[in-house]
């Protein structure tokens, strides 16, 4: 038992290869804004509970009961 988890915790420490023959590299686009119909598509965004945002749409902007935000000091 004990050789078998010392082998198992060895294997964990070996990195993955960088490619796996046969495996094809897929190029996601960045991800835009998804907010409003059409959507915005705007870049840069972050990534919320309800999709990814631009600074102009986050949730804390968007929400019904908005308040502006405090000036940065």
């Amino acid at each position: 038992m004990h050789a078998t988890l010392t082998r198992a915790r060895r294997l964990l420490d070996i990195p993955p290869p960088p490619s796996l023959p046969g495996q094809l590299t897929v190029d996601t686009p960045p991800p835009d804004c998804e907010h409003g119909n059409p959507q915005c598509h705007a870049t840069p965004v972050r990534f919320y509970f309800c999709g990814y945002r631009c600074d102009a749409h986050q949730p804390a902007v968007t929400r019904p009961y908005f308040q502006p935000r405090r000036p940065q000091p």
